[in-house]
């Protein structure tokens, strides 16, 4: 084969590819749909008086949106070939992420302090996906800024930390049945991240996971596994029951 059939060859392959350029972006168009999906409805209900949302949950709403909004800037800008500019934006992006998981721990203690706590033991197993997002996203975050020589790593791992942190949305979504525990949340969690991100993985290097993905996964996995092997037991019960009283006062 000479040389100029396989420069034609590998022009050939990447025209064929050429599409998945925007992938990141599209999930990113993705995540706002899941947003979207989750909270419009309460804003609706809001907005016609039969549904309180309290000022500061809006702030909270604000900044998950602006979350969102960084990343698809973010990936918008390395997809478009603009990467010194996406290089100057990072930082604030960053800083929008760390913003956003900081309200979310907000609004789990605000949750904590204003709503009475449950008698039913079996209820505080619902305080347990909370842990699962406030120490995995900083973990991706941290492991994010790490990687950013890497782009392809750099790219997947914000990837994670940001569907991680729309664990929430997803509990608000009402087709999933919540008398089946967690496991349905986490279904719908895992589809929406890792089908599509596995899909991009297998199509644009033959088959073949990348190894972000793979650690990524791992991660994710691992911490799902902890919060199932806790989910019903009496020291994760108690546990929670002295960490509510603490924090309610």
């Amino acid at each position: 084969m000479s040389i100029a059939e396989v420069v034609l060859q590998a022009s050939e392959r990447g025209r064929g590819k050429k599409p998945l350029r925007y992938f990141f972006p599209a999930i990113a168009a993705f995540a706002m749909a899941v947003v979207l999906l989750a909270f419009v409805p309460e804003f609706w209900r809001f907005a016609a008086g039969t549904f309180a949302i309290a000022p500061v949950l809006h702030v909270h709403a604000a900044m998950m949106v602006a979350w969102v909004g960084a990343f698809a800037l973010q990936a918008y800008l390395g997809a478009s070939g603009q990467i010194a500019l996406h290089r100057r934006v990072g930082p604030y992006a960053v800083a929008v992420a760390g913003a956003a998981w900081l309200s979310m721990i907000f609004v789990e203690v605000r949750a904590l302090v204003v709503h009475p706590i449950p008698q039913d033991l079996r209820e505080l197993d619902w305080m347990l996906p909370g842990p699962l997002v406030y120490l995995t996203v900083p973990i991706f975050l941290v492991w994010y800024i790490h990687e950013r020589r890497r782009p392809e790593w750099h790219k997947r791992l914000m990837t994670f930390a940001l569907f991680i942190g729309l664990l929430a949305p997803i509990e608000r979504f009402l087709w999933i049945p919540a008398d089946r525990g967690f496991l349905p949340f986490l279904g719908a969690l895992d589809l929406c991240l890792l089908a599509p991100i596995v899909s991009y993985d297998l199509y644009t290097r033959s088959g073949r996971l990348h190894a972000a993905t793979v650690s990524a996964t791992f991660v994710l996995i691992s911490g799902e596994a902890i919060l199932f092997a806790l989910w019903g037991t009496d020291l994760w019960h108690q546990f929670a029951s002295v960490v509510a009283h603490w924090v309610h006062g």
